[in-house]
């Protein structure tokens, strides 16, 4: 209810402030501890990017494939949100590694270059703290993407036209695509998300207020699985086919644990570590 009474309370100049602080406060679970760490496999990664991944991260895959590598800001948000859906240690190592391979990195620059950056996201290096998945906020309003880089929101950081088009290309329908072009043109970039989570899971009310990428795959989830009725199920290409069984899905619940105070802190220490392109 407070996301969609943004649009007529953000032009109040006594909220101002508040909203202001707001904007760079994130309270709610921080995905940093996995129900079920290890459950989901790297081969199911591809299939759950086009069934699961909010589009800031479904982004950041695409990109990885084409191009087997992901610049810092990318490898940050991207691998901080696969921790956060239950990738484990030894999982992103062997993910990570395996697409840097496939492009212009070798085994041995991957070990010494990268590696250290990973393990430290999992806490076994450096301050061996637990980092936590970025939420939408974070996303949001830092470290904007430059040319060549794929992090950042779509909605916010994107060009209209080309956010037109990669939503054409997801098939999603026209009305559709001018709606969530309405909630971008007013800067409501999490609610164009949320429009985008309706309209790609065929519901006409998600039913929850989204503030996290890990928040968005987690729902999805419950909704793919069984959760809630759904009308329409996703074929092998990302496509809608008619349904009549819920769909089996993995069970990649996050158990939410209070927010760290500190949280942005200790990722502006975490980001310091890793400027190599």
């Amino acid at each position: 209810l407070t996301a969609r009474s943004l649009p007529s309370i953000q032009s109040d100049e006594r909220l101002q402030p508040l909203l202001s602080h707001l904007s760079h406060s994130y309270v709610g679970p921080d995905y940093s501890v996995q129900k079920n760490p290890g459950k989901i496999s790297l081969e199911q990664i591809d299939a759950l990017s086009v069934k699961s991944f909010p589009l800031c991260m479904r982004q950041l895959h695409r990109a990885l494939r084409d191009s087997h590598h992901l610049r810092h800001g990318g490898r940050m948000q991207y691998g901080l949100f696969l921790k956060g859906i239950g990738l484990t240690l030894e999982q992103a190592l062997e993910f990570w590694k395996k697409e840097f391979i496939r492009g212009k990195v070798d085994a041995d620059k991957f070990d010494k270059g990268y590696a250290y950056s990973i393990r430290h996201n999992y806490g076994k290096e450096g301050k061996r703290t637990d980092y936590t998945p970025y939420s939408c906020m974070k996303i949001i309003m830092s470290n904007p993407p430059s040319q060549g880089d794929y992090h950042g929101c779509p909605f916010r950081h994107s060009d209209p036209e080309l956010l037109k088009q990669k939503l054409q290309s997801y098939r999603i329908p026209p009305s559709g695509i001018t709606q969530i072009l309405e909630l971008v043109k007013g800067m409501h970039y999490q609610l164009a998300c949320q429009k985008y989570f309706e309209l790609t899971h065929d519901v006409d009310d998600i039913g929850f207020s989204l503030n996290h990428p890990n928040q968005y795959f987690t729902e999805s989830q419950k909704l793919l699985s069984g959760g809630r009725e759904l009308k329409k199920e996703f074929n092998n290409s990302g496509n809608f086919q008619q349904k009549n069984n819920s769909q089996e899905s993995i069970n990649s619940s996050s158990t939410p644990t209070s927010s760290n105070a500190t949280a942005d802190t200790e990722l502006e220490g975490l980001e310091a570590y890793f400027t190599e392109d």
